[in-house]
């Protein structure tokens, strides 16, 4: 993806542009890797937050978010993030290196991820200590 490919598409699921089946883990990251970018880890979270509660809220479905997934795919982008690297040089190399949907399975036991619990707060891994 080009820059302005990413910054589109961050431009299109803030304003809801992207139907709800548009939106994949790709994208998720190319847009981690852009609120990353511009901040520190809480604020970037917190904007992620506030923008995927916006657009699953707009197409319906309001329970989709979840915390625990959210800021577990935010801390392992920060801790792969070369921001001397253009963005779409950045995003392209997390994509590649967090691509694999299954990698919070390595951290949490399929119990906890899919509990009321982890879609509301963040559980810590407890399975493997992230690194």
């Amino acid at each position: 993806m080009t820059d302005a490919e990413i910054l589109t598409l961050v431009d299109r699921l803030e304003r809801c542009l992207l139907g709800k089946n548009e939106f994949h883990h790709r994208d998720h990251l190319a847009v981690a890797v852009t609120y990353l970018y511009a901040a520190d880890l809480e604020t970037a979270l917190n904007r992620m937050r506030a923008t995927l509660l916006r657009f699953s809220s707009h197409h319906g479905v309001p329970n989709l978010y979840h915390e625990t997934l959210t800021r577990f795919w935010m801390q392992q982008v920060e801790k792969c993030l070369d921001r001397s690297l253009c963005l779409g040089e950045s995003v392209a190399l997390i994509q590649s290196t967090l691509g694999d949907k299954q990698l919070p399975f390595a951290h949490y036991r399929k119990e906890t991820l899919t509990s009321a619990e982890a879609k509301r707060t963040f559980l810590e891994p407890d399975l493997k200590i992230q690194s």
